[in-house]
């Protein structure tokens, strides 16, 4: 999948999930199981910590999701019940109940993100700029993860030209536009921006030089970007083989939601592709 990562534990489920041979039912029951495993790797360190992680275990969905309320997890809860309660419904036979494709697709599309929400997490609130690896860190997942986590955590609304942060996640979001094979939306996005009279012209030749002389190296076959979860493990071990001790611990978090996305996966080949090429501007 170029848009989504899947755990190795739930590959097996994926069929289900995503399939045109599979019913709708099938789907939405299979969106709970996918929801309560996310539950588990990547939301319950602190509730396991609490409350012992077998007494955590025997929870049901619900009360799981309780325990996850807590302001600035509004959005997670949100999908979680979304997810669960579909899911219920389409688990249990009732006479005339009709199902909705779309209603269905929408909560294959929640389950199959809630993975972005434990990145969004730690990318807010500056997070993204912790250290000055970071974000190199964060990079070496799927350009489609990258787009819609670095969207949720700045408002293109009102996008500040002489904010620091605000360019810097623009630069990523319009790299990772780029690496997704998706250099119109970035260019198109540039302008939307510069008619907004949020973006002066010079950031916008800036950065459409930019994005064109990445655009070649990609054409070239030379920049290593994730195409798949191997690819993001080739990349994310080479990252982190250049982090000191300092820097792997101010991106301990981060780097467990690598580890746990990434176990059991086998790195690809670099082949002919460059890791760490400068792009001189």
């Amino acid at each position: 999948m170029k848009d989504h990562l899947v755990p190795k534990v739930g590959e097996h489920r994926l069929y289900d999930l995503t399939s045109n041979q599979t019913s709708l039912e099938t789907k939405a029951s299979t969106a709970r199981w996918y929801a309560e495993m996310m539950i588990d790797l990547f939301f319950s360190y602190e509730a396991k910590s609490n409350l012992g992680e077998d007494a955590f275990n025997k929870l049901s969905l619900g009360d799981k999701i309780s325990i996850l309320r807590k302001p600035g997890a509004e959005k997670l809860t949100q999908s979680l019940d979304l997810i669960k309660d579909f899911g219920d419904k389409a688990s249990h036979y009732q006479p005339g109940r009709v199902i909705k494709e779309s209603d269905v697709e929408k909560v294959v599309t929640l389950s199959l993100e809630l993975f972005d929400l434990a990145l969004i997490d730690l990318m807010k609130n500056g997070g993204i700029r912790k250290t000055e690896i970071t974000a190199k860190l964060f990079s070496t997942f799927l350009p489609s993860i990258r787009i819609r986590v670095l969207k949720s955590i700045i408002n293109m609304r009102f996008i500040r030209p002489d904010s620091d942060e605000d360019m810097f996640i623009l630069d990523k979001i319009l790299l990772a536009y780029t690496k997704n094979g998706e250099i119109k939306k970035a260019r198109r996005l540039l302008e939307k921006l510069q008619k907004q009279g949020a973006l002066p012209q010079s950031h916008v030749e800036f950065w459409k030089e930019k994005i064109q002389i990445i655009q070649e190296k990609l054409e070239a076959g030379i920049l290593p970007v994730s195409e798949n979860i191997s690819d993001c493990r080739r990349n994310f071990e080479n990252v982190l083989s250049q982090m000191n001790e300092s820097e792997k611990e101010q991106n301990s978090d981060l780097i467990k939601v690598f580890e746990v996305m990434l176990a059991q996966v086998e790195p690809s080949d670099l082949g002919d592709k460059i890791p760490d090429l400068v792009i001189l501007m």
